[in-house]
């Protein structure tokens, strides 16, 4: 996720874009903190039934996903540059998600 927020960062900041480099900064540590919390009910430490672990899991996505629209409607006094660099710090942890899947499925045999 820090390599694809490096790489997004030279990007903008090759282009001249700094609100999206701001915006970048502010979603950023909000994002790693929100994926961290989120693989902490996915690794189910407390041993939770399997219904239980789902309820946890899924409220903790309904929050995270409630907490990414609210920062992004505070972005929107920012500029649509601050806004889009927001977007793509949050959207970091989907990339995360969808490469994990990957190797996951990948690392499947049959």
């Amino acid at each position: 996720m820090l390599a694809l927020a490096a790489l997004a960062a030279v990007a903008g900041l090759g282009g001249g874009y700094y609100a999206f480099v701001a915006g970048l900064g502010v979603a950023l540590p909000v994002s790693l903190g929100l994926f961290r919390w989120q693989l902490g009910a996915v690794a189910n430490l407390d041993n939770l039934p399997p219904q239980k672990a789902f309820n946890r899991f899924f409220g903790r996505s309904l929050m995270r996903s409630s907490l990414a629209l609210a920062l992004l409607g505070l972005a929107l006094a920012g500029g649509i540059e601050f806004l889009f660099g927001v977007f793509a710090g949050l959207l970091l942890q989907v990339l995360v998600y969808m490469g994990e899947a990957i190797l996951i499925i990948l690392g499947k045999e049959g």
